[in-house]
This record gives structure tokens, sequence and C-alpha cells, in this order.
């Protein structure tokens, strides 16, 4: 029997063909299902508030029919991280959850709106008429002014000596150029009404076109595609049961903000622990539980890897003299802030108030792991996507503090009252800006360094004109030296304090001491810090002074500087 290659090879096409068709019929009926389904207008129960981000949770009940069920969710973030979608049920099983966009079927063009069309096509033909013949106007009217002007009996080129004709012409050039202008002016006019009803008729037929083509609809809203989220779920008995999913957006975040309110009433410090939560999403978060949290999941999580570290000689050659200058490299201070728009935000009053309330705090739950700080606010927040601020507060704490005076007369002979507290850092802060209150009145704002490694926190609180401070170099006992090749400077300085209060009062005072930086010939020695504390890798001058009213307080210093004769020394 012979082989019937052809046929074969016939019978393969058919097949492949056939698998071909049968696999786009499965998508088709597929997409066609997730559009005919009714589809579930899911609603936000949480959101999760990053740095920068923020995942959003839906929870939903469903009935569920034996066997696979095709769950459709609207109300969907546009910004949607589709690699982060997930989904589970509580007793069914989740078997794919998927991203799915629908755009509006544009229904078939009528002939609903034809007789209107093409009514005012008819006029703006007829207006195509009307252009031709101002046109045609414009350009005799034109002419016979070019005529007139050039005429040389209107040049007087022909009045020779004869004064009455010259005033003859001269009246009746006044005449016909004033008639030819207000003719002018008219036909502008005309052509300016014709231009309007022009753009009025094309305006009228675009919305007839497109009432035509939207079967009457004129929301435009609707041909915007909608985001959906496709659950499968298989169950073994027909059941109502609960469906989750939640996702991933990236235009969202909080900023930290603070407010320090000392009180000399309490002698407490209170920190006010604000975020400032913006988000454009595309979808509003109506009645929503939040949860800010300190960690940022657009961060790179991979630890950096070292690279070898290698040393060579350098090999130097002959270059053309160049302007150095021109050609150096300068490296340039960026400096990137945040901007939030806070038109919500408003001062709060912050007198002295009798009135008891529960506490906003009472409502917020605070929780740690190894890399982040969650907290759960018990209350639920209406945040519009409208990329403006809306101030939440997740924290609050009465911490107590010291109040002391702080001055360097050597920048400034002005007292700094300053308060002391220990104890902020259990509030697990981030760096932010906070504003300071001192026994209910603004004082000003500061930069809250949550990443310092101090525990005392020093805040300024304002200056104080009725302490008086000055500093002077005594010259009787500036002295200089020869000894050998050395040149030995000893200076003192002075400073003086007044307390001119009526109370006590404690006071940091700080100065300095010249510091040595690449090279060990210069050396500088204290030689009576008048019970100063000394940071000898800074050089700074600390003395701690009670005062009592009324009372002064002298303080002098004296260091030594040794360096070569030969050689000047900058910054002395």
């Amino acid at each position: 029997m012979e082989l019937n290659v052809s046929n074969i090879h016939n019978q393969l096409n058919y097949i492949a063909m056939k698998s071909i068709f049968l696999s786009a019929a499965i998508i088709i009926n597929a997409c066609l299902f997730a559009q005919n389904v009714k589809p579930i207008k899911a609603k936000l129960q949480k959101a999760t508030v990053y740095l920068q981000g923020a995942h959003l949770y839906f929870n939903e009940t469903v009935n569920l029919t034996q066997g696979i069920n095709d769950i459709v969710f609207e109300n969907i973030s546009p910004s949607i991280n589709i690699t982060s979608l997930q989904a589970n049920s509580k007793e069914g099983t989740v078997m794919e959850v998927r991203h799915f966009v629908k755009y509006k079927e544009r229904p078939a063009i009528t002939k609903k709106y034809e007789r209107e069309i093409m009514h005012v096509l008819d006029s703006l033909d007829d207006t195509k008429f009307l252009e031709i013949e101002i046109k045609n106007k414009l350009i005799v009217i034109s002419t016979e002014k070019n005529l007139l002007l050039n005429n040389k009996l209107m040049r007087g080129e022909m009045f020779k000596d004869s004064l009455a004709l010259l005033s003859a012409t001269m009246v009746y050039l006044n005449q016909q150029l004033n008639s030819i202008y207000e003719q002018e002016l008219r036909i502008e006019k005309a052509k300016a009404k014709l231009e309007k009803t022009i753009a009025k008729l094309n305006e009228r037929y675009q919305f007839l076109l497109n009432l035509q083509q939207n079967n009457g609809d004129e929301n435009t809203e609707n041909e915007q595609p909608i985001n959906q989220v496709i659950v499968t779920v298989f169950a073994e008995n027909a059941m109502q049961t609960q469906v989750n999913f939640n996702y991933l957006i990236l235009n969202a975040n909080w900023v930290p903000q603070y407010d320090l309110q000392a009180s000399t009433i309490t002698n407490n410090f209170q920190l006010k622990y604000f975020a400032n939560v913006t988000q454009n999403s595309g979808l509003d978060w109506k009645n929503t539980n939040l949860t800010l949290s300190t960690s940022n999941p657009n961060e790179a999580n991979s630890k950096p890897e070292l690279s070898p570290w290698y040393l060579s000689f350098l090999a130097y050659r002959k270059t053309p003299n160049v302007n150095y200058l021109s050609n150096a490299m300068v490296p340039i201070q960026a400096t990137t802030k945040k901007s939030v728009r806070t038109d919500d935000v408003k001062a709060e009053d912050y007198s002295q108030s009798e009135i008891e309330e529960k506490p906003l705090t009472d409502y917020i739950n605070i929780s740690q792991n190894l890399i982040r700080t969650e907290y759960e606010i018990k209350l639920n927040y209406n945040i519009a996507s409208d990329g403006r601020a809306h101030k939440v507060l997740i924290n609050q704490r009465n911490v107590p503090m010291q109040l002391a005076f702080a001055a360097v007369p050597k920048l400034c002979t002005d007292a700094f009252l300053q308060a002391k507290i220990v104890g902020w850092e259990d509030m697990n802060i981030i760096p932010g800006n906070a504003r300071l209150y001192f026994d209910g009145t603004y004082v000003g704002e500061m930069y809250l360094d949550a990443f310092s490694t101090s525990d005392t926190l020093s805040v300024n609180l304002g200056r104080d004109k009725s302490i008086a401070i000055s500093r002077k170099k005594i010259k009787e006992k500036f002295k200089v030296k020869f000894i050998d090749n050395e040149k030995i400077e000893i200076r003192t300085i002075e400073l003086m304090v007044r307390n001119t209060k009526n109370i006590a009062i404690e006071m940091e005072l700080e100065d300095q001491i010249p510091i040595v930086q690449g090279t060990n010939e210069i050396k500088v020695t204290l030689i009576d810090g008048d019970n100063a504390e000394l940071d000898e890798p800074t050089g700074k001058l600390k003395w701690r002074l009670k005062l009592g009213s009324k009372d002064s307080k002298k303080i002098t210093f004296t260091y030594e500087i040794r360096y070569p004769k030969n050689k000047p020394v900058a910054g002395l």
C-alpha cells in the first residue's frame, strides 16, 4: 500500500487548526464569562500605609456553588501592583487570583441622531458660501481703497496752483475713505460673527456624533477602563463563606510630624506623634481601618556585597597646560524635601483645659518586630484620593523634663532656655519636623533627629535677655615666648554671667580651645580650665553653673599653643 503523505499533512494541519480554534474559544469564553458574571463592589476594610506605598485589604462574604466559582470584584485601584496580589478563602480553596481590565463595549452606531447631524452639516455648508461672500466683499473694498489712494489727483500731482480743486479733492477723499472704512468695519463684524457660528456648529456636530456613538449616553466616565480582581475558588459543597484579597499600591505614603509641648505647671514634656497620610490611588478610603508602618516595601532588601579593593602605584604622564578650575569636579549638594499639602492640618488650641476626654492613644495598638514598628488604629478614617495630607495621631507620651539655661558666648551672648528630656526614644519615632509649644504658646519648629545616639533630647524653648553674658580676651595675660625654634602663645579668656532674675537658675556654659589636625608640629594644651569639662576630640569646654538671684559668676580659662616659629598657623 502506498503512503499518501499529502493526506497526512492535511489531517495534521486540520488537527492543529482545530486545537488553535479550541484554545481561542476557551480564552474568549473565559473573558466573556468574566464580563457576564455580576461583579461585587469590594469594600476596603483596612489599609496599611508605609513610608512609601500602602497595602489594601478587602473582605467580602460570597455564595459559592459546588465546584469551581469565579468571583469578580470591582472598586479596585488603577495603580494596583499586580505582582503583590493575593487571596484566600475561609472555607473554600483558592485556585487562582488574577487582575483583569474591563473596557466598555462601544455600542453599535445608530441613526438616532442622523437628522440633527444632517441639519448641522447643511448649516456648515451654508456658512462656506457666506465665507466666500465676505471674502469677496473685502477684496472689493480693498481694491477700491487702493485705487482711490493711488490716483494722481488724490496724491496732489495734478493740482498745480488750483486751491479750489485741492479743497474739493480733499473733501471727496474724506467722504470716500470714511465710507470705505465703515463698510470694512461692518464686514469684519460679520466675519467675526460667522466664525463664532461655525465654532458653535462644529461643537454641536461633535456633541451629536458622541451621542450617536454612545446611544445617547453623555457620561464619558463610563468609557474609563474598570479594574477587576477575579478569584477562582473551589467548593466541595454549596456554601456561604468569606473571600479575602489584598494588593500593594505605590502612590500613598505617610510623613511624621511632632508636637512638643513643655509645661512649667506639670514640669512635663508632652510629645504628640502624628502622621500626615497622603494617597492618590484613584480609590477613596471610606470608613477604613488604618495601620501605619515604618517600613518601606520599595527599598531594596538585598545586602550589599563588597568588591575587591585594589591598590597600585599611580602612573604619571605629562599633560598639556589646561585650566584646571574650569575642568574641576565640583560636588553639588542636593537637598530633597517632601512637601506635603497640609491644607487640612490646623493648629490646635493648646491652652490649659480642665475638660477630661478619652485620649486617642486608647484606640492605638503599637507592635514591633525585628525590622519595623506598626501603629494599628482602631478608629476608622475617611481619606480621599486627592493627594492632600490627612493628620492622624499615632502616639502620645508625657515625659519628665529638666529646665536649664545654656549659652555659647563665643557665638552669641544670649542665654537659651532648654528642656532636657530622657526616655523619648521609647516612642520608636522616626526623624521628622516638630512644632514647639511652651506653656501653651507656639515658639517655633525644630528637626527631631530620632537616629541620635544620645539618650537625652535637648529642646530649645527660646532666648532670655534677663541673663547678662560677656566674653573677652584678657590682653594683660596674653604672652608670646620663643624657645629654640618654637613659638609659644599663651591666651586667657574671661567669661562673665550675671543672673538678674528673682529666682535661682542653672546654666550650661560652653566655649572651646583649638584642636590640631593633620600635623604633630602644633600642640595645644589647656593650662587652666577653671573646672571645665573638656571633650578632647572637639576641644569643647563645658561648665555647669548654679546662680542665685542677682548672682554673678566669672570664669577664666587659659590655653597654650606651640608651633614652629618660621611657619604661620592658619586659624589663629
